[in-house]
């Protein structure tokens, strides 16, 4: 019995710990480096200049859309994501785009245990090699 109120009280202590901890965290700030299109494939790199307190990236990556407002839940397809659960602070990536002369607004984004934060958007044109 007593083993049993031993693991329940360590079983609170760490869930306080944990909702207690992440408050303290603000969400991290990332910046657009770089973002060019050749043809279809549209390449890119940001760095995270500020990790909120965070070592741990849950999860870092870019959205693009075709309108002028961006976020994970309003891409034109799925986000892609780059490096997933790392604590790496500089990202590249590089992804087929599916028109060609197109306008797209670019972004990059990093999750953390306190959010989601974006870059600045960019407007990248594709164009069609001859």
């Amino acid at each position: 019995m007593k083993k049993i109120k031993f693991i329940v009280a360590l079983c609170l202590a760490v869930m306080i710990l944990a909702m207690t901890g992440c408050q303290k965290f603000r969400p991290a700030t990332v910046e657009l480096k770089s973002c060019t299109a050749n043809g279809k494939t549209l390449t890119g790199s940001a760095v995270i200049t500020d990790n909120g307190g965070c070592t741990y990236f849950i999860e870092q990556g870019f959205c693009f859309s075709i309108l002028d407002t961006l976020s994970l839940s309003e891409v034109y397809t799925t986000a892609v994501v780059v490096n997933k659960s790392c604590y790496e602070e500089e990202f590249e990536w590089t992804h087929e785009l599916p028109m060609a002369d197109t306008t797209y607004y670019v972004c990059a984004y990093v999750k953390t245990n306190a959010g989601v934060s974006y870059s600045e958007k960019q407007a990248v044109s594709t164009v069609i090699n001859n």
